[in-house]
């Protein structure tokens, strides 16, 4: 966390605590919502692997609530990514300017205009229940502005007083994923099992297994996917170590290489010697694809929370991420991380001349879960 960042934080917390006092406000008041019969809108306005992390709520929601109406308000990924989701009724997209990877405290720059026009028409749908995990102080005002009856959320960085209800959750040591549950867990939904949730078509299936019958693939092929890109770049381990990796793979086991391009091309110069297919594709089509590997080894990205969605196993390699908050779920996947790095979390920015908590980890310590992962996958 970058030091601008911080003092916000600190100031916005102290601004909530007065606020709290003056009207006397509970930060947690449990009222758990009778009617089944609900506009519901669910506010996850930032990246891909958040939306998936949300994901694990929307099923539930829909099962206890049938007779609801689900709205999302997201990017417009949300809608290529969830296509398939029969439980979502309908899509607000914006790129809310907070949620941008650089000059996000330029409010000068913003697109009030717009900003306010999308706020206005939200206000139109007068939501019965608004649920937002982010614990973000703008996020919980948009969801006051936006006058939904009922407002969850969490007050991490203040703004509780925007909300009707204030959950509790560990922030410092929780998943993303526990914090939505946690909020379904507070209107009284227990969820068994839980996972994040992507549904793949039986077309989009057909049209992955053709794809890859036409590239010389075959079902009973040993298939090992490498993503090595990352929306932020200080998450990307080097290419020329994930092309060792692939090379090693090539040599010691019998298998089909796949390496998927970033739509930026990023990954498109990496160096493998042996044979191996590099395809660029669209999300749809990656998660297609994605659900037929038997193994993917990719960074800390969207691409490793499809991989769980999915059920894939998985090798991620992680830097500067909070791994315990926003790090793979479930019990298919192996994580490989350089301990004791004091600097992380960092998230988007390196203090350092480069990020020392990615590239210090070697290709030996990621060969060596590799082994394991493929040795599983053919016992």
């Amino acid at each position: 966390m970058n030091k601008k960042k911080f003092i916000c934080i600190r100031v916005l917390n102290f601004i909530d605590k007065v606020f709290m006092w003056l009207t006397n406000k509970k930060h947690f008041k449990k009222d758990v919502v009778k009617s089944t019969s609900l506009k519901i809108l669910i506010i996850e306005i930032w990246n891909l692997g958040d939306l998936i992390m949300m994901s694990t709520i929307i099923k539930p929601l829909k099962q206890n609530f049938p007779n609801s109406r689900i709205t999302l308000l997201g990017k417009s990924i949300a809608i290529q990514l969830f296509e398939k989701n029969v439980c979502i009724d309908e899509y607000k997209v914006f790129n809310f300017p907070w949620t941008a990877h650089k000059n996000k405290y330029r409010f000068w720059s913003w697109n009030w205009k717009e900003l306010i026009r999308v706020i206005n028409e939200l206000r139109k749908q007068e939501f019965d229940l608004a649920l937002d995990a982010r614990g973000d102080f703008r996020n919980n005002l948009l969801s006051f502005l936006i006058g939904a009856k009922r407002r969850i959320g969490y007050n991490w960085t203040g703004g509780g007083y925007f909300l009707t209800d204030v959950a509790q959750f560990d922030y410092n040591n929780g998943h993303r994923i526990d914090a939505w549950l946690n909020l379904l867990n507070y209107l009284g939904i227990k969820v068994e099992s839980p996972k994040p949730y992507l549904s793949v078509a039986k077309d989009e299936e057909e049209w992955a297994g053709s794809f890859l019958r036409e590239k010389g693939i075959g079902e009973g092929d040993l298939v090992i996917g490498i993503h090595p890109g990352a929306r932020i770049k200080t998450r990307c381990w080097p290419l020329d170590r994930f092309a060792e990796v692939a090379d090693y793979i090539k040599d010691n086991y019998k298998s089909k290489i796949i390496v998927f391009i970033e739509p930026d091309d990023y990954g498109q110069d990496i160096p493998i010697k042996k044979e191996h297919l590099k395809i660029k594709v669209s999300l749809r089509q990656l998660i297609a694809l994605i659900k037929k590997l038997n193994l993917l080894i990719c960074n800390d990205s969207g691409v490793m929370h499809i991989a769980c969605a999915l059920g894939i196993p998985l090798v991620a390699i992680f830097g500067p991420g909070d791994i315990k908050r926003i790090g793979p779920y479930g019990d298919k996947y192996t994580v490989v991380i350089k301990e004791q790095m004091e600097c992380r979390p960092c998230f988007d920015y390196c203090k350092y001349k480069e990020p020392f908590c990615i590239t210090k980890i070697s290709v030996e310590e990621v060969l060596k879960e590799v082994d394991n992962k493929i040795k599983s996958i053919k016992s």
